[in-house]
C-alpha cells in the first residue's frame, strides 16, 4: 500500500514538472504570438505608383511583412503621388507612398487640389527615402539644359502625378510652361518606352536611384541626365519648401560624364485619420523592424533612417505612429 502511495506521488510530483514547464514554454508564444501578429484580422491596401518607379516593389514587399504580422494585405499600382493622397483621404486604402511636396499640396489644398480641396484627413506615418527629379534624354536629342527642352517631345508623367506636377513647377522656374515643349502624359514607363522608339525625346522621372526604367533605356540608347542648377533650387524652395538640391552620382547610370545636381525630395508614407491607433502603430513597425527586407527589395530603402523619419511632414503625424517612434526614443516634433 505505501508503495503504491509512493508511486502515485512520485508519478504526481513529475506531471506536476511537466505541467509547469509546459507552462513556461507555451507562456512566451501567446506573446510571441501577440507581437508577431499585431495586424492579425486587419485588411490593408498598399497604393503603391507605376511598375518601373520604387513605390511598387517597395509596397509590394510591405503587403507580405503586413500578411506575415496577421492581415489580408495586398500592394496596388496606382498613378503614385497625387491619386494616393486622394485615395487615402477618401479612406478606401490604409497606407501609401506619396513624395513630399504632393503630399503638402494635398494637405493644404493648393495647386492641383485646388479644385478639390484640402485632403484633411490625411496623416503621415513616417518620411523614408530621398527622390531624385532626374530629366532624361537621349544624346541624339541634343537636349543638355532645361532651355533645350523647348520644342522637343517630353514624357512628363501621368496626369496630376507627384511628377507631373514637379514638371509643370521646373518649366515655370525657367519661364517656360507646356506651350514650350510638347508634354505627353506618360509614366516612367510609358516614357523610357517612347525614348526607346523614338517618339520621345525626354522623360521626367522621380525616384529613388537607380530607376528601372532608365537602367534598361541605357542598354540600348545613351543617355544624358540634365542638370537643374543648385541656385535655381534654392530659389523654387521659397515657393516649394519640400525641395532641396541633390546629385545624381556618376556611377548611377552607363554613361555619366560627373555628378548632376538636380531636385530631392523626401518621399513619405500616408494613412487615414480613422484608421485606429494600433494599426497605424503595427503598421510603422512593421516598416522600421523589417528594413533589411525593403533593402533587400530596392536600394533606395537603403537611405530609410528612423532618426529622419519625422522630419519635414506634409501632414500631421498619426498617433499610432507617433507612439512607435516615441517608443524608439525618437524625438517628435509637436
Amino acid at each position: 500500500m505505501k508503495r503504491k502511495s509512493f508511486l502515485f506521488m512520485v508519478a504526481l510530483l513529475v506531471f506536476s514538472m511537466v505541467l509547469a514547464a509546459c507552462g513556461e514554454s507555451g507562456g512566451d508564444t501567446p506573446e510571441a504570438e501577440a507581437d508577431g501578429k499585431l495586424l492579425d484580422g486587419e485588411f490593408i491596401t498598399v497604393l503603391t505608383g507605376g511598375s518601373s518607379g520604387v513605390y511598387f516593389p517597395l509596397g509590394g514587399t510591405m503587403a507580405k511583412i503586413y500578411q506575415e504580422m496577421g492581415a489580408t494585405a495586398n500592394s496596388q499600382s496606382t498613378a503614385a503621388s497625387a491619386a494616393n493622397a486622394t485615395t487615402i483621404n477618401q479612406g478606401k486604402a490604409e497606407i501609401g507612398f506619396s513624395m513630399g511636396d504632393t503630399a503638402a499640396d494635398a494637405y493644404q489644398g493648393v495647386d492641383s487640389f485646388e479644385e478639390q480641396g484640402a485632403q484633411e484627413n490625411l496623416r503621415t506615418i513616417a518620411a523614408l527615402y530621398t527622390n531624385y527629379l532626374q530629366i532624361v534624354a537621349t544624346k541624339e536629342s541634343g537636349i543638355k539644359t532645361i532651355e533645350d527642352l523647348k520644342g522637343k517631345k517630353v514624357a512628363v508623367g501621368a496626369p496630376a502625378s507627384g511628377t507631373e506636377i514637379s514638371a509643370q513647377r521646373i518649366l515655370k522656374a525657367f519661364g517656360m510652361t507646356y506651350d514650350d515643349i510638347s508634354a505627353d502624359y506618360l509614366s516612367f514607363a510609358e516614357g523610357v518606352e517612347g525614348m526607346k522608339n523614338n517618339t520621345i525625346d525626354a522623360v521626367v522621372i522621380s525616384s529613388g536611384l537607380p530607376n528601372a526604367g532608365v537602367m534598361e533605356l541605357e542598354t540600348s540608347k545613351d543617355i544624358v541626365v540634365v542638370e537643374i542648377d543648385e541656385a535655381k533650387i534654392k530659389e523654387m524652395q521659397k515657393d516649394y519648401p519640400a525641395f532641396f538640391p541633390t546629385v545624381v552620382p556618376k556611377d548611377t547610370y552607363k554613361g555619366m560624364e560627373g555628378d548632376v545636381t538636380t531636385i530631392g525630395v523626401y518621399n513619405v508614407l500616408l494613412t487615414h485619420k480613422d484608421v485606429s491607433d494600433d494599426v497605424a502603430y503595427a503598421m510603422t513597425k512593421g516598416i522600421f523592424e523589417n528594413l533589411e527586407e525593403l533593402k533587400n527589395t530596392h536600394n533606395a530603402a537603403a537611405e530609410i533612417d528612423i532618426k529622419k523619419a519625422v522630419e519635414g511632414l506634409p501632414a500631421p503625424l498619426h498617433p499610432g505612429a507617433k507612439k512607435y517612434f516615441e517608443e524608439q526614443g525618437i524625438s517628435v516634433p509637436k
